[in-house]
């Protein structure tokens, strides 16, 4: 159905069966008629919207799913198509709002032998309907402060209610707390939808996240949502945007760093907004930068691979944030503990950060930090019990 061109250019295959078509040399014209003809196939465009000129649009017939971008920098049109995908889609029961106080919550990681270097990235984000949203969640050992957080925040143990779970990938600092959180407390709360992208399992054999994922699943009786560049969901009082899923970079081959297996995602409103990076390296923020262009502005920004990747200071400024959040503790943003080759990577960019004085800057090591979502008020520390 979607390859109304002839054969694509090139193709992917994602860890979920999915399929990634890319055909260069297109233009807007051609992602419209892409989009008349799934229409009059009896498709349903579940969500749409244009950035820097790009165009994104989500289709659905039953269970089969399309996602059509037409990527404005490169004129090339992108679909990505599987049969069965669109049933475990977030749908309107995420949508509900409510007069909670919308805020942000960063994880704090205390100094252990498993996490000497002191990194880590766990958040949690509190909906103005009163459920959660966690990105990653960070080392095993913080599955209890993660379930005791939301217990605060909910007033009481019973209902507590996750609508999503995003794992950016599948390193251990990131995906660790859901393996042993799924394990312990998966009959404490409800979680609704894991957020991932699983790329071909042979371009990252050494973290099996196709073979885990669907073990959390099961065990917190969630569904596992794969997502891809340009989709959009709804959670309550927030978009959440997905502006990246490796499948973009990988059709061009596998990467030499497993840290590009992420996606990038952003929530938003009219008040606010937060981009996620995840541990993403410059191949991917040099990317971001020529799709989304000053689209990818927003308020505040998680610091990416714990402020020792090689994006430049030129990106972080870029995007106007007024709020860093980094991953870090201070032993590994003071480069004061040794961390292999990343000691030296990005230090002079840490310290223009800094030294600029246009940003808040938070770690993680001592406190849980909250933010309320669209004031401009410092972070709050918190005690983590």
């Amino acid at each position: 159905m979607c390859e109304i061109f002839g054969e694509p250019d090139k193709r992917y295959r994602n860890g979920d069966g999915s399929v990634l078509s890319s055909y260069s040399g297109r233009s807007a014209a051609d992602f419209q008629a892409l989009c008349a003809r799934l229409r009059a196939a009896g498709y349903r465009c579940t969500a749409e919207h244009t950035a820097n000129a790009s165009r994104f649009s989500t289709w659905q017939r039953q269970g089969a799913l399309v996602q059509a971008n037409w990527l404005a920098n490169a004129g090339c049109l992108r679909t990505v198509t599987s049969p069965e995908a669109a049933a475990s889609l977030p749908g309107s029961s995420s949508t509900a709002a409510g007069s909670q106080p919308t805020e942000i919550f960063q994880l704090c990681l205390p100094i252990s032998e498993a996490n000497k270097p002191s990194n880590g990235m766990g958040y949690v984000i509190r909906l103005s309907d009163g459920s959660f949203l966690v990105w990653d969640g960070g080392y095993p050992e913080q599955a209890g402060q993660l379930l005791r957080l939301l217990i605060r925040l909910h007033g009481g143990e019973d209902g507590i209610h996750i609508r999503a779970w995003a794992i950016t990938h599948g390193h251990g600092d990131h995906a660790g707390c859901i393996e042993e959180f799924s394990q312990r407390y998966a009959g404490r709360v409800t979680v609704e939808h894991l957020l991932v992208a699983l790329v071909d399992p042979q371009d990252v054999s050494t973290v099996a996240l196709h073979r885990s994922v669907p073990l959390w699943a099961a065990r917190l009786g969630a569904r596992a949502c794969c997502v891809h560049t340009g989709m959009r969901f709804v959670f309550s009082n927030l978009t959440l945007d997905i502006l990246f899923a490796p499948e973009d970079l990988y059709i061009d081959g596998r990467q030499a760093d497993f840290n590009n297996s992420g996606f990038v995602g952003r929530l938003s409103d009219d008040r606010d907004s937060i981009l996620f990076l995840g541990d993403v390296m410059r191949e991917v923020t040099d990317w971001l930068s020529a799709v989304w262009g000053s689209a990818l502005q927003s308020h505040q920004c998680q610091v990416s691979h714990h402020g020792v990747d090689d994006s430049t200071a030129a990106f972080y400024h870029s995007l106007h944030a007024r709020t860093l959040w980094y991953p870090c503790g201070h032993r590994l943003y003071s480069w004061t503990v040794p961390f292999a080759h990343n000691i030296e990577r990005n230090g002079r960019v840490r310290e223009e950060l800094a030294e600029s004085g246009r940003y808040e800057i938070l770690l993680h090591d001592e406190y849980i930090f909250k933010k309320t979502w669209g004031s401009s008020a410092p972070a709050e520390a918190v005690s983590p019990d």
